[in-house]
């Protein structure tokens, strides 16, 4: 009987903690969706990305193929920390940002919506910008989709984990556009460099058991980064 109520009441928090989060996910979406300024941002410069290489690297297409895995993680490294960047950019510059950490409110909850938040930023830039891929490079995407879908999603959640936790620490620095990506990209390189291989390999006509070991090592850390943000966003966001 009481190990029944522990785990009802274990079921009530995490409820009420996503509840939370999901509040916080819904305000920020709904501003996004007003000013639309940082999924524009992230558009435009993959754009840029995907037209400077395009033309730097005019060469067949087997040399294409081989390249554009760095060109798609390039591109949707670098959107996603300007994304990252602004996640909690609104709060600080309006002095709000104290209010919300002084809500009634688990501090895991706010780090949840913020990380949905960057999630769902970033797959909308990934989903617009592969047709856009393909065309430019001429690389047929529809017969490698559904793996380069599991390939983006768990890159993706590592890469957006790790993001999130180190822009709420750059958010309060003087120079937090330039903090973040030297935080970020030696930490997140793992993440990166699985997604690159994988990406290749998918290209290449390879199967998952082909690149299980860096199927393995993108889920790990993926995993590793999403606990140990939760985990430390209360001690980082703490005066």
């Amino acid at each position: 009987m009481h190990g029944g109520r522990v785990v009802h009441l274990q079921g009530a928090t995490f409820m009420s903690l996503f509840t939370k989060a999901w509040l916080i996910y819904r305000k920020d979406m709904l501003v996004e969706y007003r000013t639309r300024e940082r999924l524009t941002t992230m558009f435009i410069f993959s754009l840029v990305v995907l037209v400077i290489f395009n033309f730097a690297f005019n060469t067949g297409a087997t040399a294409i193929q081989s390249i554009a895995p760095g060109m798609i993680w390039v591109a949707f490294a670098f959107a996603g920390m300007l994304g990252a960047n602004r996640a909690f950019a609104p709060e600080k510059d309006l002095g709000t940002f104290e209010g919300l950490l002084l809500a009634p409110i688990d501090r895991g909850a706010i780090y949840l919506g913020k990380l949905i938040g960057n999630i769902t930023l970033i797959g909308i830039i990934e989903l617009a910008m592969l047709p856009l891929f393909a065309l430019f490079l001429n690389i047929p995407i529809l017969p490698y989709l559904s793996k380069l879908l599991v390939i983006l999603f768990l890159g993706t959640v590592g890469f957006a984990s790790i993001a999130t936790l180190f822009a709420a620490v750059a958010v309060n620095t003087r120079m937090r556009d330039v903090m973040l990506p030297i935080l970020l990209l030696p930490i997140a390189s793992p993440i990166l460099i699985a997604g690159v291989e994988m990406t290749t390999t998918t290209f290449q006509g390879g199967d998952w058991e082909e690149m299980s070991n860096w199927l393995r090592l993108l889920s790990a850390f993926t995993v590793v980064f999403l606990v140990a943000s939760v985990l430390l966003f209360d001690y980082i966001v703490e005066e």
